[in-house]
């Protein structure tokens, strides 16, 4: 399943301008995913408002619990199941 994420958090607790903290949130949270059977689809970040936008693929709720458990230590996730929406589409006219 299509997980898409949105992290926020605050200017206080932003790491871009500390590089140790940002190891030790997004840098471990994004280099375990392989590990933890989240795969990463995309990462995309707007600097200005603090926020992260990532689309992962995996089989659990708990997965992606553990995937993001880093980051939460400076802000919050909420976290959507979504769908290819073209496939929908293709199914739903009967075009598969």
């Amino acid at each position: 399943m299509l997980f898409h994420i949105t992290h926020v958090h605050t200017p206080e607790t932003c790491p871009y301008h500390n590089p140790e903290k940002a190891r030790a949130t997004f840098g471990k949270m994004l280099g375990s995913a392989e590990q933890l059977g989240v795969k990463l689809v995309g990462v995309w970040v707007d600097v200005p408002a603090h926020t992260l936008y990532i689309v992962v693929e995996t089989d659990s709720a708990q997965k992606i619990e553990e995937f993001l458990a880093p980051g939460l230590e400076i802000g919050c996730a909420e976290t959507m199941i979504v769908q290819d929406g073209r496939e929908i589409l293709k199914r739903r006219a009967g075009t598969e």
